[in-house]
């Protein structure tokens, strides 16, 4: 096992010493599958897992993390085929026990698993969840290149430029803290959107013309943007309506859109601008479908209620500024 594979989730400390072997052998042996043809030759495993029993194998595999686990499902049927009276592949049990051993309360009412879900792909949102917030995806001509996943620095006020963080959403209570430094009054949106693509199928330069903003697209502004977001909408998205919704540091207003019709602009209860540099903490609940506002950490308010669904975190800048993203702690 390579130390710096991120494939690979460490062994674990108190692991029974007779498993290191066999366990390094299942990680081993999903590596060697993968091998072009022509480099196979001579890096066969010393042994191989026929002989072992499903048990012996499953609790070596429980130290497989979800890339591992989806890797040997695609390459050794004895992992990947459920076997007659097992409700499950062994690779799926795997990843079923060590969700449950290791999610939290807070992780697990986060992450309510889907119909249509592997295990694997449950304990793979798992490993998503636990990373650092990083902005995976910028769109705009604003941004210079990112030092740091977590931040983005835009350099001219030409366009509206947007960022998006590629950690879905899908239940329970989530809290993200955006750090802004400016010098002057800025044109700075902050919130959350649907996992869509941005780009895909649109242009920036013919369709977006310049002014990535997705909050302002609808039908009849923007019509070729609005169908292919919309286009991209699947039952995970639930019945909400509201698609994209952020908190405007001029002035404060809250902006929402479902893509169809015109934008809404709306004052909300506890509404205050957020002038020059600071903390602004949003807190998303899909228990209760609302999104509330921090400005330096005190609480203005619920913003939007009416949200449901999975959601990404989001900013759209519009002029020079530098903002960073990080996980909060969501307030009791």
């Amino acid at each position: 096992m390579c130390a710096n594979d991120p494939t690979m989730t460490p062994l674990h400390h108190d692991q029974p010493s007779e498993l290191w072997g066999v366990t390094g052998l299942a990680m081993g042996y999903s590596k060697w599958m993968t091998l072009p043809r022509g480099n196979k030759r001579g890096r066969l495993p010393s042994a191989t897992l026929d002989g072992l029993g499903n048990d012996l194998l499953l609790r070596c595999a429980t130290y497989i993390g979800a890339d591992g686990l989806a890797q040997l499902g695609r390459t050794s049927a004895r992992f990947g085929i459920s076997q007659a009276g097992q409700q499950r592949s062994l690779a799926n049990e795997a990843a079923r026990q060590q969700f449950l051993q290791s999610a939290t309360d807070e992780e697990r009412s986060r992450l309510p698993k889907y119909g249509d879900e592997s295990d694997v792909g449950l304990l793979r949102a798992l490993e998503q969840l636990r990373k650092p917030l990083c902005f995976d995806k910028l769109v705009g001509n604003g941004f210079r290149p990112q030092e740091h996943p977590a931040s983005v620095t835009c350099t001219d006020d030409l366009g509206w430029s947007t960022a998006v963080s590629g950690h879905v959403m899908r239940g329970g209570r989530h809290c993200v803290e955006f750090e802004v430094k400016n010098d002057e009054q800025t044109l700075i949106h902050l919130g959350v959107i649907r996992p869509v693509s941005l780009t895909d199928g649109i242009d920036v330069v013919a369709d977006w013309k310049g002014n990535v903003n997705p909050v302002r697209v609808s039908s009849s502004c923007k019509p070729v943007i609005s169908e292919k977001l919309r286009s991209q909408s699947t039952t995970r998205w639930g019945e909400s309506s509201v698609h994209c919704c952020n908190y405007s540091c001029y002035g404060g207003r809250c902006f929402w859109a479902d893509w169809d019709v015109e934008d809404q602009i709306f004052e909300w209860q506890g509404q205050e601008a957020s002038d020059g540099s600071g903390t602004i903490g949003l807190l998303l609940d899909l228990d209760e479908g609302t999104l509330s506002v921090f400005k330096n950490r005190r609480h203005l308010g619920v913003m939007k209620e009416g949200l449901g669904g999975e959601y990404c975190w989001f900013v759209t800048v519009g002029s020079p500024c530098s903002i960073s993203i990080s996980s909060g702690r969501a307030p009791n």
